[in-house]
């Protein structure tokens, strides 16, 4: 996991909880407001204990989400006295929701990404092959609609849809000619979005950082097409479910499995045991897996691919909100 997703430092400590915080200003650049209040909160003893009682991942997130879920719109760029005014007039309700909601997945332009991935897989199943589709994380199953979506890496569009998505291409990637088609789609989360819940995708719309209007435009066009997207929703650790809903498939279709900047949430031994099922899985049909995670040692999130993805390096990195996508970084050298 890398460090802005989750942090080792002593969250027992004030000084602990103010180094976490300074290791995600870096990941919060896109947001000049929440970097500029986390600088602030990073020197504020009392807004440090709110912050350590979030008993969650990342807690600068879900902070500033319930600020703005309670507030229902958009954090302005509001003096630092009033952000904190707010925080402590909410605290009790801050904390709650900061323990009990989870930051899930609310950009489909992470689908722009992971498409090259996903779509050379798909074509390694054969000719004309559509693969069942399972997203681990899910949230309310937006990146199970990539294949209803259209992208554009700045060379001409790729599929037709209402929704374009846009990705600059910087690592010169190898793009495909159509969108590959799923021949089903169930997601896995532990704590699935019904997007005909209002409370529900209020959240989601919640965690769209301050600034970014098109962001949240983008959501809300996401979220209409996945209200006529048939999707299997299935509640509960992906552990304890990932293996029933691939033995469930046609025996012999092909399954690809995909997640994005979700098990960072998991502890190692948990991703370890992932591993293992995964491989166990794909030693009974076609099967591939593409992962965009943080990883410790890079600012952005790297893809692997792979039944065990981290045994092989990144084949490539990626804008948290998929605005670019490019080669990994260059691993540094062993200390000898």
């Amino acid at each position: 996991m890398s460090d802005w997703a989750h942090s080792s430092a002593d969250r027992a400590t004030r000084e602990g909880v103010a180094a976490e915080i300074r290791g995600w200003i870096p990941a919060a650049a896109d947001s000049p407001i929440y970097s500029r209040l986390a600088a602030e909160v990073c020197e504020d003893p009392v807004l440090l204990d709110v912050v350590a009682r979030i008993d969650n991942v990342p807690p600068m997130n879900l902070l500033f989400g319930a600020v703005q879920f309670l507030r229902g719109g958009a954090l302005p760029s509001v003096p630092y006295g009033e952000f904190r005014a707010f925080v402590l007039a909410h605290e009790e309700e801050i904390v709650r929701i900061g323990c009990t909601r989870r930051t899930q997945t609310n950009e489909a332009r992470r689908c722009a990404v992971i498409l090259p991935f996903v779509a050379n897989a798909v074509a390694g199943f054969g000719d004309g092959a559509r693969a069942h589709a399972i997203d681990i994380g899910t949230s309310a199953g937006l990146n199970l609609c990539l294949d209803r979506f259209a992208y554009d890496y700045g060379a001409g569009v790729v599929g037709d849809s209402a929704l374009v998505l846009g990705c600059e291409n910087r690592g010169g990637f190898a793009l495909p000619s159509g969108v590959p088609q799923f021949a089903s789609r169930t997601g896995l989360d532990l704590s699935p979005i019904d997007v005909e819940d209002a409370d529900a995708v209020a959240w989601l719309e919640a965690l769209v950082w301050p600034e970014h209007a098109d962001r949240l435009k983008r959501l809300r066009a996401a979220i209409a097409i996945r209200r006529q997207t048939p999707v299997t929703m299935i509640a509960g650790d992906a552990l304890e479910t990932l293996a029933g809903v691939v033995e469930a498939l046609p025996a012999g279709e092909p399954a690809l499995i995909f997640h994005t900047i979700a098990l960072y949430q998991l502890p190692a031994e948990a991703q370890a045991t992932l591993d293992d099922i995964v491989a166990s899985l794909a030693e009974t049909r076609p099967l591939a897996r593409v992962s965009f995670e943080p990883r410790h040692g890079s600012l952005f999130p790297l893809i692997h691919v792979g039944a065990r993805p981290y045994d092989s390096p990144a084949v490539a990195q990626g804008h948290h909100h998929g605005a670019w996508l490019d080669i990994p970084p260059t691993p540094a050298p062993l200390a000898v």
